[in-house]
């Protein structure tokens, strides 16, 4: 049909539809839009919606091709695996109890690889220094640290993603999400039981299990 359309030198794009509050084509006049309504013309198409388990399979499916798990800009596949990622962090008891088992019995990386690139001593160091200017290890997000002090909604974008301090920020909250996956025996991505030891030995505390935890 769009191509009958063509040919009679009426536009279809989407851009041109007529709920739109922007200029209408030439070619698309009030008669021709009417006359297009008449014989069921969709004016707008939208994507169907799809199930978390046909999600699911175009996860593994894209995983069996590539060999990794799909990053946030790989298409609205990228966008879901985001979502997941953003429930399991906010530790959704619904999505804990029902969507996020299924996705550790295959192995998935809950912490994107982008959190992780800083080196593990590199990391350590950082958060051992931090420790012992502020006596604690709750590093702060620097965003929300800008916003807070001035008030001002554009110091947020301010911060230099490449900094010492958001770099350890990312760091620090990537050992919380991995944190989880290591308390359930799973695959958690850099922790070790070693790594673990040594990080609460000098006073760091995991987040959703260490609060009553004694060396």
């Amino acid at each position: 049909r769009r191509a009958r359309l063509l040919k009679r030198g009426i536009m279809c794009d989407e851009h041109l539809r007529p709920d739109k509050g922007r200029s209408i084509s030439r070619l698309l006049t009030a008669e021709r839009i009417e006359k297009l309504t008449d014989i069921g013309f969709i004016w707008v198409v939208t994507a169907p919606i799809m199930s978390w388990d046909s999600r699911f399979s175009d996860l593994m499916e894209y995983y069996d091709q590539n060999g990794r798990w799909p990053s946030h800009s790989v298409g609205s596949l990228g966008e879901w695996v985001h979502k997941q990622r953003g429930l399991y962090a906010r530790n959704d008891k619904n999505y804990m109890r029902k969507k996020a088992p299924r996705l550790d019995e295959v192995g998935f990386e809950w912490t994107p690889r982008g959190n992780t690139r800083m080196k593990w001593d590199e990391g350590v160091d950082l958060l051992l220094e931090f420790g012992r200017m502020n006596g604690h290890f709750i590093v702060p997000n620097p965003r929300n640290s800008s916003s807070n002090r001035d008030g001002k909604e554009e110091d947020v974008e301010q911060v230099d993603i490449k900094s010492d301090a958001y770099r350890l920020y990312k760091w620090v909250e990537s050992l919380h999400v991995m944190y989880r996956s290591f308390k359930l025996g799973r695959q958690s991505g850099s922790l070790t039981d070693e790594r673990v030891t040594l990080l609460r030995k000098h006073g760091f505390m995991f987040r959703n299990g260490d609060a009553d935890f004694v060396i």
